[in-house]
């Protein structure tokens, strides 16, 4: 609201549009003034003048909206004039349809309060539509990432995976070692050895007890 352009104008709205697009420029100084006396009219003299007066007032301030608001490059090529009200804008179209008319030759969108409404939501739609689409390459680089780390993450639990494949292949080998181990103690333990020879010579030569 209020913004300055570069020519020291200010519109009464800028609307800034995307990708460095020139800015839409809205003006609500509607000459209410001009539009209060055709309301006050009690005479045809009085509102031949007052429409006179009106028709003067909405050219002049239809160029002044060409002039300030529609810089090449730095705005769009077309302005929106506010009216203060739905009945005001029925009546500017059905009384002066040749402002209308020469506000459309001079790229001055007139619009009403439920009008402006509905263009700011398709604005706002476009602009939405362009943030997406703005925003579509860096999506799709968080989508390579992404899939670039999941496939980190798969290689590492093949690796790990392979790592317990071994280790259970060493357990495996030193499961059978002991077997093997416990084995030849226990058919050490089962030999029957008997007496040794010289041991028994020496016993029958000791002498007998009576």
């Amino acid at each position: 609201f209020q913004a300055t352009l570069s020519t020291g104008s200010r519109p009464d709205c800028l609307v800034h549009m995307p990708n460095g697009a020139p800015s839409l420029a809205i003006d609500a100084k509607f000459p209410l003034e001009a539009y209060n006396l055709l309301r006050q009219a009690k005479s045809e003299e009085q509102l031949k003048q007052a429409q006179s007066q009106f028709r003067r007032d909405f050219t002049k301030h239809i160029q002044d909206i060409r002039e300030k608001y529609l810089l090449p490059g730095e705005t769009q090529d077309t302005a929106f004039l506010f009216v203060p009200s739905e009945s005001v804008f029925a009546e500017l179209n059905e009384g002066f349809e040749d402002l209308v008319q020469k506000a459309h030759r001079s790229r001055v969108v007139i619009v009403s309060p439920s009008l402006l409404m509905l263009s700011i939501q398709v604005i706002q739609a476009v602009l939405r539509d362009a943030r997406m689409r703005e925003q579509a390459h860096l999506i799709q680089a968080e989508v390579a990432h992404l899939t670039a780390d999941v496939g980190r993450l798969n290689d590492r639990v093949l690796k790990l995976q392979s790592h317990f494949g071994q280790a259970n292949k060493d357990i495996d080998q030193i499961l059978i070692s002991t077997d093997k181990i416990a084995k030849r103690s226990q058919k050490i333990e089962d030999l029957d050895l008997g007496e040794i020879p010289g041991e028994a010579a020496a016993a029958e030569a000791l002498p007998s007890e009576h």
